[in-house]
């Protein structure tokens, strides 16, 4: 009995020694790469901007009332010579009809006065009367004219006031900003709304002191749009403030801003950096693209025939942008792996991710 078990335990054990498991292949890791490339440094100079008009026109009534009408709302493109708001007139129409009335007892008054002088003429050529009493007489002549001019100045100057009640776009353009609604009592010269006019459009920035120098001496600018991705503009300083705003301690600056396409729209954000005098091209790496070994930096560099791995020490630069600079050991055209570079090892397989 005792053999018999033996033997069953010794071929158990022949039997699970036969049957161990095989190793398993590596999965194929996939990553992330980055073609190296020459490109120029970017700019430490980043300046938050918007797109603006180079000429804006504040538009205000010329007398002051009640307003009854608003022609327009923000954002409305207009024409010269538009109608965009009326105030009430009533006062004004009230005025003139005073001073036409004022105007006419002149022309009476006038016509009296010559009609006696050339009645006072005949009777000096008589004898009658004598000189002194005609000069009184031609003088009432001019006092009455005079009376009379000036009361037709004044009526036309009521006259204008009417007209001033409708107020008319001056240019052509796009109302950029309005002040003022209907049931609103306005002041004269009170700026109620602002236009755009259409044409050149330009970049307004806030400089910072510390950055004063650079933004003059530049040799230009280059501008990206938000709303834009991917074009890239090009611009030249035409505007400083000669002093700090009081506030922010910022110097107001405006870029003029080359778009012969007219994509750009009013309002736009836009991040504007200097062109360098002498650019040098250099070689940029993400952060991520960069890992250590032993202290020192080092990239994964991808063989495209083999699809394998292989670590390449580097020596880094300066940060550039949200990238680093690398002064050696890659060249142009090299595939470098950007995401995954802590988990990879020499010579592992990996799949490219599109």
């Amino acid at each position: 009995m005792l053999k018999l078990f033996s033997l069953a335990l010794i071929t158990f054990f022949a039997i699970s020694c036969s049957k161990a498991p095989t190793p398993t292949a590596e999965p194929i890791r996939p990553v992330k790469t980055l073609k190296v490339v020459a490109q120029e440094r970017q700019s430490d100079l980043q300046l938050a901007g918007e797109v603006r008009a180079r000429y804006e026109s504040p538009m205000a009534f010329r007398v002051g009332g009640k307003v009854t009408e608003r022609l327009v709302n923000l954002g409305d493109s207009v024409k010269r010579g538009q109608p965009i708001a009326q105030i009430e007139a009533t006062d004004f129409t009230l005025s003139t009809e005073s001073k036409d009335a004022a105007v006419a007892e002149g022309r009476v008054a006038v016509e009296l006065a010559e009609t006696e002088f050339r009645r006072y003429e005949s009777l000096k050529k008589k004898g009658a009367i004598s000189d002194f009493d005609l000069d009184q007489k031609r003088a009432k002549v001019g006092s009455e004219r005079a009376r009379l001019k000036a009361a037709e100045s004044v009526l036309a100057e009521t006259a204008r006031q009417i007209g001033y009640t409708e107020l008319n776009a001056d240019v052509d353009g796009v109302i950029t900003r309005l002040d003022f609604n209907v049931g609103q009592v306005v002041a004269p010269g009170q700026v109620v709304l602002v236009i755009a006019r259409d044409g050149v459009r330009e970049i307004e920035v806030h400089i910072p002191e510390s950055d004063l120098q650079r933004v003059q001496s530049a040799a230009g600018f280059k501008i990206s749009i938000s709303a834009l991705p991917g074009s890239l503009f090009v611009g030249s300083l035409r505007e400083l403030s000669a002093s700090a705003d009081s506030a922010t301690r910022t110097y107001a600056a405006r870029i003029e801003i080359q778009d012969p396409e007219n994509k750009l729209s009013l309002g736009m954000s836009a991040s504007v950096s200097d062109k360098r005098q002498h650019s040098d091209l250099v070689l940029r790496l993400p952060l991520s693209a960069v890992t250590s070994r032993d202290g020192k930096p080092m990239v994964w560099k991808l063989d495209e025939a083999k699809s394998t791995l292989h670590a390449v020490a580097v020596r880094t630069g300066d940060l550039d942008g949200n990238g680093v600079l690398i002064e050696s050991g890659i060249q142009p055209g090299d595939l470098i792996i950007t995401a995954g570079a802590n988990l990879v090892r020499e010579g592992q397989q990996v799949k490219v991710m599109p």
